[in-house]
Formats: structure tokens, sequence, C-alpha cells
């Protein structure tokens, strides 16, 4: 693996993710690949370059270094049992039904966290009041990523081993492995290396060297959820020692993470995540047996046991403050290209695009072609479609069309996109024009389609690919379409089969998340539309993607498709909100998380959060809030109540595989419905509904689950019969088994 090449992932990463700086370790079993830093650790009230000795606040990655280490060795030691209950070592009552196991699963029930850092002090106060609190959930019910119950596990091991939790931690792991600049409290001496983060307004001064995390300060910086400061070469000794099998038996490594613990959360390990690809790492490493952890600050760690390789990534993405604090993107941006340098010939998904280039494009030489595309269409290097095209001259290319938001992908919604001339003129197809004209097809031999589609049937694109088809028809053109994974993946369906379907953002009789590639629309239009014409559609398929996988697990660059869908997060939840441009309400237009938030200046959240049932909530955190959606030119020039202040309610999908943002939706809408005589029905909502049948079932009062319980019929049906150009994880399985 090329050094030059990881400290161009690492620079890059920094600044597309607009973080101070950061440090980065990896590695391959004994053998270091790279270590290297990139621009600053402060930048606040100077400068300060990171180097490979600074030292960051870790975090949550406390969680996972400090306590689930210390609590498994006490177990190893026979000094506790996972399946004890808390109220053993802290016999208060409301911790007789939970476990140490619960705890370190975050399935004890317990809330998230509290804001308890301005009314208490010290861990025993924090325990009492936590053993006080109502659940959230009974035991074993739900898993919750939970700070209290980490801070009950350090209270835990301080009990069972008869020592400060800091102390345990120095004496029993740092000290033997050699972690010297890993401590809670950072000296006097250190605290000149150690990364700030931001200016605290309660504490009044710019945090360096305390803990960012304030109950942890409100504990004297010591918890078992946050408090932990390291470098990355103290955590590449670590990581070597647990996969090495040094300071936890390799049995005891293996029950910590072991799937299947958590029935409904399979990849929920002990203290450990097991999946990078669905636990908000936002980073890939192929393996199966990868585990990692993410910390708020900006750190990370990933550990392929399998193949013995480690990444470790460290930054201060809240410095100077945290308004601009990218975790996921910083994460994004690092490890999914570190996969592809990492396992060149692994499951890293390549686009119908990136075959054309390993084919040298010998299938498109001496053939007049034209391009439906923009500029989000990427290959696996990051280059535009253009770019990429252009590395074979020889290609003759007469047309490019663009659908809405133009080719450069800069027009918001619903604006008319001109056209532009050139030696290869690029015409909008988005505005009175919606197809090439027979002139222009006349002299094409083959009609090249690549649009980095998201899923949705509202999205537009697969419309201008429809319309494109049938003018192809009609001059007998056949088509290639160079496909891409479904950013949002392709195992489940949502919403209704469309009954009505002549708009742009409702093109065909497909759920509203289909579960296709834009290749399998392009051959499901064929069929439900042009059969009975002599239309030729070829679809170059994209390679190593299978139906359960959505972006973040596929190691491609990301774009943003459309100006209003910046992450893959977004097109996700799109699913669900993009309803609500049909009510009087605002769906995160003007805002910087469009379509992640919905408000109106009506609206009472806490009122209507109240009855969206926890079924409705699966891998999404609803929580109150209050905006002011502004002008964004390009994004959204007039968003729905700009400069008004509304009360809404923001989506965070904390796990993309049991998200439904459709149910999501249809549950906040029912209730808002029940709640509200102010809110209001556009025409436009049943267009994007697909007809009338959901708005009627809404405003008769029938309860969302029947409302997807109805549905479900129809999607199976579709299932059914939708074109399948890729295999699911089990067809995988079982082919190769």
């Amino acid at each position: 693996m090329n050094e030059e090449i990881l400290r161009t992932i690492l620079k890059r990463a920094v600044t597309q993710a607009k973080a101070p700086g950061a440090v980065a370790c990896v590695g391959r079993g004994d053998q270091r690949q790279f270590l290297g830093a990139t621009d600053y650790r402060a930048l606040v009230p100077a400068p300060e370059p990171a180097t490979a000795d600074t030292v960051y606040d870790l975090a949550s990655l406390t969680k996972v270094v400090a306590t689930t280490t210390a609590v498994m060795l006490l177990r190893d030691r026979g000094v506790l049992q996972l399946d004890q209950p808390v109220s053993a070592f802290i016999p208060l009552p409301g911790l007789n039904n939970i476990t140490l196991r619960h705890l370190l699963t975050h399935t004890s029930g317990l809330a998230s966290w509290y804001a308890w850092h301005t009314e208490l002090s010290g861990r025993l106060q924090y325990v009492e009041r936590i053993a006080a609190s109502p659940p959230a959930a009974p035991p074993g019910t739900i898993r919750t990523y939970s700070d209290l119950g980490f801070i009950l596990l350090a209270r835990v091991v301080e009990q069972a081993a008869q020592d400060t939790f800091d102390a345990f931690c120095k004496k029993h792991i740092f000290s033997p492995l050699g972690m010297n600049d890993t401590t809670f409290n950072p000296p006097e001496e250190m605290r000149l290396r150690c990364a700030p983060t931001e200016q605290s307004e309660w504490r009044g001064r710019m945090l360096r060297g305390e803990v960012h995390d304030d109950n942890a300060f409100a504990q004297g910086g010591v918890s078992g959820h946050a408090g932990l400061f390291s470098t990355v070469e103290d955590l590449e000794r670590f990581c070597h020692a647990l996969m090495d099998g040094r300071i936890l038996a390799p049995e005891t490594v293996e029950e910590m993470t072991r799937p299947g613990q958590v029935p409904y959360y399979p990849w929920q390990g002990l203290g450990w995540w097991l999946d990078p690809w669905t636990s908000g790492a936002n980073g890939f490493l192929p393996s199966r047996t990868a585990i990692g952890h993410t910390g708020w600050t900006g750190t990370c760690i990933w550990m392929d046991r399998a193949n013995k390789v480690y990444a470790i990534l460290l930054s201060n993405t809240c410095h100077p403050d945290k308004s601009n604090r990218n975790n996921k993107e910083l994460r994004s941006r690092f490890f999914t290209p570190l996969a592809a340098a990492l396992y060149p010939d692994s499951t890293n998904a390549h686009t119908g695009l990136d075959k054309l280039l390993q084919d040298q494009f010998e299938n498109l030489r001496g053939k007049r072609l034209a391009l439906l595309s923009n500029t989000a269409a990427l290959d696996q290097a990051g280059r535009p479609i253009l770019e990429t095209l252009a590395l074979s001259p020889a290609l003759q290319m007469h047309y490019i069309y663009s659908p809405e938001h133009g080719f450069g992908v800069t027009s918001e919604a619903g604006a008319a996109v001109s056209s532009q001339g050139g030696k290869t003129p690029v015409i909008s197809l988005y505005g009175e024009r919606k197809q090439p004209s027979p002139e222009e097809l006349k002299n094409i031999d083959l009609f090249i389609v690549d649009l980095p589609d998201i899923g949705a049937r509202y999205y537009t694109y697969m419309a201008t690919m429809k319309d494109c088809m049938a003018a192809c028809a009609a001059n007998k053109v056949p088509i290639l379409v160079l496909d891409r994974p479904n950013p949002i993946g392709g195992a489940i369906l949502e919403g209704p089969i469309a009954q009505d379907y002549g708009s742009p953002v409702c093109c065909a009789p497909i759920p509203v998340r289909h579960g296709m590639t834009l290749g399998e629309l392009a051959l499901y239009f064929k069929r439900l539309f042009f059969a009975e014409t002599s239309l030729q559609v070829e679809v170059s398929t994209a390679e190593n993607w299978w139906r359960e996988l959505q972006f973040d697990a596929c190691a491609l660059p990301w774009a943003p498709p459309s100006p209003n869908i910046p992450t893959p997060e977004t097109a996700l939840m799109y699913i669900g909100t993009c309803l609500f441009e049909g009510l009087n309400m605002n769906e995160g237009r003007g805002t910087k998380t469009p379509f992640l938030v919905c408000g109106a200046p009506w609206l009472n959240p806490v009122k209507v959060l109240k009855q969206v049932s926890e079924e409705a909530r699966a891998g999404i955190v609803l929580k109150p809030v209050i905006y002011i959606p502004k002008s964004i030119p390009g994004k959204a020039s007039n968003p729905d109540y700009r400069d008004s202040l509304c009360q809404g309610i923001t989506f965070n999908i904390t796990d993309a595989r049991l998200a439904r943002p459709f149910t999501t939706a249809v549950a906040l809408i029912c209730a808002i419905h029940q709640c509200h005589p102010e809110l209001k029905w556009d025409p436009v909502f049943d267009i994007l509904a697909g007809g009338p049948w959901l708005r009627e079932q809404i405003q008769a009062g029938h309860d969302t689950k029947d409302i997807i319980e109805h549905i479900q019929g129809d999607l199976a049906a579709f299932d059914a019969q939708r074109p399948r150009l890729y295999a699911s994880l089990e067809e995988r399985a079982r082919t190769q088994g």
C-alpha cells in the first residue's frame, strides 16, 4: 500500500470535511503502513500544526478502550459475571433487573443521556440519579445507545476491583501495554500537546486537556462513557494487543465481537460495534469480522480481525466550535477510499462506468454517442463522468443531455435549466424540452445513461430517462445504462404502488422506495411502456454490490446528486420527508439539513411526538427543534416560511437497517392531522403519494400500523416481479456455499 496515497486520502478527507486537522494510523499485522498528520490541532488562539504525538479527547472511544476492556478483564479474572444484576455492585432500587450484559450491549432500557452537569457533581450523584430515573424501556427489549449505562459500568468496576476507575485502567490496561500517553485528566505537562475542542459557554473557556463532555467533567473528568485522552500510537498499541489476544484472551475477544447477541440488532457486540456499514461510522472495512467505535469529538477506531488490519483516525472536529462538526463526512471521506487502497480486490463496488473504463471503452469505439448524465456521476476514483470518458480521446460524443438541476447539479428543484452551446452541446431536458429531438438522434448510434438516482419514486431522474427511452424507441437508437448501486439499498420496499403516474415526480406504477437501480428501472420501463417497440436496452451492471448494501458499504465516493440531497442519510430520509412538500409545512429546504427536519410556525412538536409510537421511530431519533428557513441561492431561494420561526422535528438516522422513513413520515402526518386543524393539504401530496388513497386514509383517522399493513400485500406482489440484476446476501451465500 502506497504511503503517499494514504497521505493524500487523509489530507483530502480533512479538506472536504472542513475539519481543523487529523492524525491517522493504518497497519496490517505487525507492519505499520501509515502514520501521519495533516493541517492543525488548534486554530485558536493561534494555529498549531497537528503532529503524530498530539493528544486527543477520545470521547466515546472511552467506552471500548477503557470501560469494556476493564469489565471483561474482571470477568476473565472471575471477579464478576456479565449476567449479574447491576444491583450486586450498586445496591440501589431500579437496578435489580439490569445486568452488566445489558449495559455493555446498550439494551438496559436506560435513556441515552441527560444534561445533568449543572445540577450534579461526582459519580455517586450520577449513579443515584440514574437509578432513580424511570427507564425508557424494559431491560432487554430495545437497543438505545446509552452514556448512562457506561457511567454505571465505571462504578461497577470500582466496586468490583476496590479501586478507582482511572487507577484500575492505568494499572491493568494502559501501563502493561506501554500506553504512556493514555490517561484521564492529562497532567499539565501533557496539555500543550492536547488538541483543544470548543469554547465552552458553561465553563467559560476554550477546553484543552480537559474533557469536552460536560457530564464527564461533572464527575471529575473520569467516567465510563467519556474522559479518556490518548495518541494515535497508543491506540495502535491497543489495537495490536486486542487483535493478538494479549490484553484479553482470544476467546474473550471472540465473545465480545460475536454477532447476534442482541437478536433484533445483531451488529451490536459487547461494547463494540460489529458493522462499520451501519453503525454511524460511515466508513467501510469489508470484512464481516471488523469491529470499531467512534467518538463525538471526531475520533474513530476500526479493526478487521480476520485480516489483522487496523485503522485509527483522530480529530477534533468540534474545534473551535461545534457548528461545523462534520464527523460523518470526515470518516466517510477517509475510510471509504482507505478501503479501496486496503482491499483493491475485495467487495468494493464498481459502477457501470468503472467497467467501461476497465474494458478501455472497447464497445464504444467508432460509435456516435449521446449521453444523459450530470457531474455527480463519478467513477471509483472520484472523477466526473466526462473526465473519465476523456481518458479515451477517440470517443465521439455528439450530445450531452442533463436532467433536473442541470449538468453541473447547481440549479434548485423545479428551476428551468438552460442549454449550453459548445463543441459538444449540453442540452437541458428539464424545462420546455423533455426529450432529445429526432434530428439529434438520427445520427446517434448509442444513447448512454449514467445518472446517480437515489431510489425514491419522487426523484425526477428516472422520469427523464423514461422520456429519453421513448425518444430512442421512436428513432430506433439503442440505450446503454451505466448502472450504479442504489444508495439506500435494494432490499426494502416502502410506500404504496402509484396508481396515478403522469408526473415527473411519479412516472411509473412503483412504490415510493422501489429498491431498484437505474438499470433495473430501465428494464422495468421497457417491459411496461415499450414492450411493443424494438427498443434495445443494455445494462452495464455494478459489480460487488448486493441488495442489502447501502451507500456507506460501497467504498464509492459520494457527490450530491442534487443540491438538497447532500448526504446518503438525506437520500434515505427523503423517502418519507418529501411528503411534507404536499403539506403547508417546511421540509427543511432553506436549512443546512434539508429533508432531515420539518416544521411550521403553528406546529407543536412535543404534542405531536407524544403520539408517534416507538415502532414508527425504529432506527430514527426524532427530536423537537426551532429553526428559521433562509433563502439559499442554488438550493432554496424561496423556501416555505422563509425568515419565519418554525417549530419542528429533526430526524437522525441511527440505524439505516431498521429505519423505515416512509412509515415514520406517515406516523408524523397522522399525529399532526389529529393535533392541528391548521394542517392543509396541497394537490402535490396526492401526486407524490401516487393517488389520493394515502391522504384519504389519514384524513379518515386510520392508524399508521393499519395503513402500512395494507400496503404490504401490494409490495410483496411487486417484489416478486421487479427486475433483479443483483443478488441478495442470502443468494450470494447460497451460490458460494
